[in-house]
């Protein structure tokens, strides 16, 4: 049959088809109890199947973090009504399908199944393994979840030899060396989907090659302390959640999962001790203002509920190899959970799959509030907020006017110690051509004061900029040599005591990008930026940073600056600390406790 011919009968089948499924949500089919669940998690829809599935049956699609919109009935495959990648990944991954599987399994009703087979058939029809229509048709990531979805039809609708054939075309690519990837969490999704389908139509080679991949993807992928590789809090809980669902189901094909998944059970203290005290995870990386999932009978699961349920962590502050440090002043114990004290620290290896270049950056919450934050994930559309989201002045870091930033460059942790009084870190980067720079932070635990210097050299003088990203709705205020925020209940003061910076504040500017922060995919808010700007050859910040309910009052006496260090005398209230650093040594002795 000639191919416009074929497209016309699709098209005629696909209205028909749609056509019957309406009057059946209606009550033209007979209704029966809810089947039980599927033993595969990945089967599963959303927490509204039945809602989502309706909506589909009428050409609405509410797919991931996006708003709804109404489709043709006939797609083309090349719809773009958000003009975003992520819409258009989701469109060809196909998981909306699940919703309306689980909705006829909820509802006995066959016109929720109807709808499922007509979408996945013209698919099929339309996206042929070359020349589909559109890019994300036959994407690396989108093969291996729409491989997965199908695997599901055929487990609830059983496999017709056209469901097969295409099976088949979906494991063979999948299987082939040139196609798969060999990091990342699209590697996983690739090798469970290889898993599932090898299941599916009876080919035990892929099954055995797909338990091979995910055997060694977990050695390269989550180091001994369970941290993933992909730099980003969003994805350390979707690669642990992904990966205790591969072990299941290698399992069940009656393979062995390899001794290193013992590391994802590290994986639940990470999220807990990178979960702000308000609640949610702090947005390091590609991640967004989610709340914490309660993992049960772990750290994350105490965390999440504010100490009702869980593991209650056995520490305050968490070092990890792969260049995170999470401190907080504790977990509930002398003040309520929201109000503790928190701050993370950056470092490590460039910037890697949902990393951000964000070595040196230090973020901080107290008394319920974000304080001095990472700004977010945004959207992963290409453009001038995309780039400046995932960039260097997104973060709260020293940058370099004129110099471009390196992003494989690495951070090191030169040195680092923690008491119950203080805890101490040294950093290095050349991320900048030319530059090197220097980073000490100290966080004076029983003031709640962090101290933060910065020194950069270069060979030709270079204007720098410290960068405070700060919570939207924080109404600061500039003086001579500091900033401040004014709401109100929760605050911090940046005091600059050495250097004499030039200081101002931006906010919601385009040209360049500036002051924004984003807690949900695709939406943006005007967020305040304290820049303390110097020039020279070399520079050096020495900035103090406070925290308090109402406006901080920190007071600096006895400063003294020395070529590789500093001595001062801070007073918070009534205590009184004094400390002097000298290269890596520091000192810090309690005056007065209070």
């Amino acid at each position: 049959m000639p191919a416009r011919s074929a497209r016309r009968s699709l098209a005629v089948a696909i209205a028909l088809a749609l056509a019957t499924v309406t009057p059946s949500l209606a009550g033209g089919d007979t209704v029966r109890p809810p089947g039980p669940p599927p033993a595969n998690p990945d089967c599963r829809g959303t927490n509204q199947p039945v809602d989502r599935a309706t909506e589909l049956v009428h050409n609405v699609y509410r797919i991931g973090p996006h708003r709804a919109v109404t489709l043709p009935a006939d797609l083309s495959w090349t719809e773009d009504p958000l003009h975003d990648h992520n819409w258009q990944f989701d469109l060809h991954g196909m998981r909306y399908v699940l919703d309306l599987l689980s909705a006829t399994r909820l509802t006995g009703n066959a016109g929720f199944a109807r709808r499922a087979v007509v979408l996945v058939r013209d698919w099929i029809a339309d996206n042929p393994r070359r020349g589909a229509p559109s890019p994300w048709a036959w994407n690396d990531h989108t093969t291996a979840l729409r491989a997965l979805v199908l695997a599901c039809v055929a487990d609830q609708r059983g496999l017709p030899e056209w469901l097969r054939a295409s099976l088949l075309l979906h494991g063979a690519t999948l299987a082939d060396p040139a196609f798969a990837r060999r990091e990342g969490n699209h590697a996983l999704n690739q090798a469970i989907a290889l898993l599932e389908v090898g299941r599916v139509v009876g080919r035990r080679d892929w099954t055995l090659l797909a338990g091979r991949r995910i055997n060694d993807l977990i050695e390269a992928s989550v180091d001994r302390q369970g941290v993933t590789n992909e730099q980003s809090v969003k994805y350390e809980l979707f690669n642990y959640q992904r990966y205790v669902q591969a072990r299941a189901r290698m399992i069940a094909a009656g393979l062995a999962p390899s001794p290193a998944f013992r590391r994802i059970a590290k994986m639940p203290a990470f999220l807990a001790n990178a979960t702000l005290p308000n609640g949610q995870y702090e947005m390091l990386g590609d991640t967004v203002a989610s709340p914490v999932v309660a993992i049960p009978h772990t750290a994350a699961e105490y965390a999440a509920t504010r100490g009702t349920r869980g593991t209650r962590p056995t520490q305050t502050v968490a070092r990890y190899g792969a260049g995170f440090l999470f401190a907080r002043s504790g977990w509930g114990e002398l003040r309520k959970p929201a109000d503790e004290t928190f701050l993370s620290v950056r470092w490590g290896d460039g910037q890697r799959f949902h990393g951000h270049p964000d070595g040196l950056a230090l973020t901080m919450a107290a008394w319920g509030s974000r304080l001095v934050v990472d700004p977010g994930a945004y959207s992963y559309t290409p453009g001038p907020f995309r780039s400046f989201f995932k960039g260097r002045s997104a973060h709260n870091v020293v940058t370099v006017d004129g110099v471009p930033w390196n992003p494989a460059a690495r951070t090191d942790l030169v040195n680092w110690h923690q008491d119950p009084v203080f805890v101490d870190l040294r950093l290095r980067t050349s991320g900048y051509p030319g530059v090197v720079q220097t980073r000490r932070i100290t966080w004076l635990r029983g003031l709640d004061v962090v101290l933060v210097e910065d020194v950069l050299t270069s060979s030709t003088p270079r204007t720098y900029r410290q960068l405070w990203h700060l919570v939207d709705g924080s109404d600061p205020a500039v003086g001579a040599s500091s900033v401040w925020t004014r709401r109100a209940r929760g605050n911090v003061e940046i005091q600059q005591l050495t250097g004499k910076p030039t200081l101002r504040l931006v906010s919601g500017i385009t040209s360049p990008v500036q002051g924004w922060i984003s807690y949900h995919y695709g939406k943006k808010l005007q967020a305040p930026v304290a820049e303390a700007i110097l020039r020279g050859r070399t520079v050096r910040y020495l900035t103090l940073i406070a925290v308090a309910t109402g406006r901080p009052s920190p007071d600096v006496s006895g400063l003294r600056i020395r070529p590789s260090g500093y001595g001062m005398t801070i007073t918070v209230g009534d205590r009184v600390e004094r400390v002097a650093t000298n290269g890596d040594s520091i000192w810090v002795v309690p005056l007065s406790e209070g």
